[in-house]
């Protein structure tokens, strides 16, 4: 089980996706990109979908 972060800001992006400079400045940021593969959810469930796939890998929130 993983080790829940100490901080986090998560980006969930419009249903069409980030344009490629919203995506190159967040990861000249720092960001770390990651992607729940072939899905395309509108931006509200992707939010919901994101934050349960995190509670389910540091146990619950």
């Amino acid at each position: 089980q993983a080790q829940p972060a100490q901080a986090l800001t998560l980006l969930v992006g419009p249903e069409g996706g980030f344009t490629r400079e919203e995506e190159d400045a967040a990861l000249a940021a720092g960001a770390l990109s990651l992607s729940i593969g072939p899905r395309v959810l509108r931006t509200e469930t992707a939010a919901l979908a994101a934050m349960a796939m995190l509670a389910g890998i540091w146990g619950g929130m």
